[in-house]
């Protein structure tokens, strides 16, 4: 089962410039899109680019993040995302096999599972306030007290597989703009939705 350390840790570092600041080169445009070195494309939904330089796109887990185009392009005529916050597209590659929503519901109700999604390791600092099992995939929402300071402890996330991949898609609010439940979670689903059509066969 895969621990989520590494990948919140690249959501969060890019917390600080994922709101829009007082820019304009309209010139300049920041990428919607990369591909990890197995093919597969990571395109971020309506408003979300990539951010180069906390990304990671190779190794055995790639991490993508993605913020608002306005902000990351320095272009405050680019688009931006409905919320403020910072989005990560965690890849595992190789994997014999994706967990089932079902098993990723059993695990992350487990002390090790709400462990795995603390950013100090400890279960107790986590709670899951909701939670959804699909056909395809397992999204939860999530309260982490030992979030860094500036940062919402309100997560959303889903994880599921394509294509033979482990995929975690997390989306990241600011202490001070707390994003509300319906929209994170449109705004997430808006981003799975996403990675699955562009990599269609």
């Amino acid at each position: 089962m895969p621990t989520f350390k590494s990948w919140a840790f690249a959501g969060l570092v890019a917390l600080p410039g994922c709101t829009d600041a007082a820019f304009n080169n309209p010139t300049r445009a920041a990428a919607t899109r990369i591909e990890l070195p197995d093919g597969m494309i990571i395109a971020g939904a309506n408003g979300w680019c990539v951010d180069p330089s906390v990304s990671r796109a190779r190794g055995e887990t790639a991490v993508v993040v993605l913020g608002s185009c306005a902000a990351i392009g320095q272009n405050a005529l680019a688009p931006r995302p409905d919320v403020a916050g910072v989005v990560t597209v965690s890849v595992e590659q190789g994997t014999a096999g994706s967990p089932s929503p079902a098993e990723l519901g059993d695990f992350f109700v487990s002390d090790q599972g709400r462990a795995a999604l603390a950013r100090d390791g400890n279960s107790e600092s986590v709670d899951i306030l909701e939670s959804r099992t699909g056909e395809d995939r397992f999204i939860m929402h999530t309260e982490d007290r030992s979030a860094l300071p500036g940062a919402s402890p309100l997560t959303w996330r889903a994880l599921f597989d394509l294509g033979g991949r482990f995929v975690s898609v997390s989306l990241y609010g600011l202490q001070d703009q707390p994003i509300e439940p319906e929209d994170g979670l449109a705004t997430l689903e808006a981003q799975v939705d996403e990675l699955i059509a562009v990599n269609k066969p």
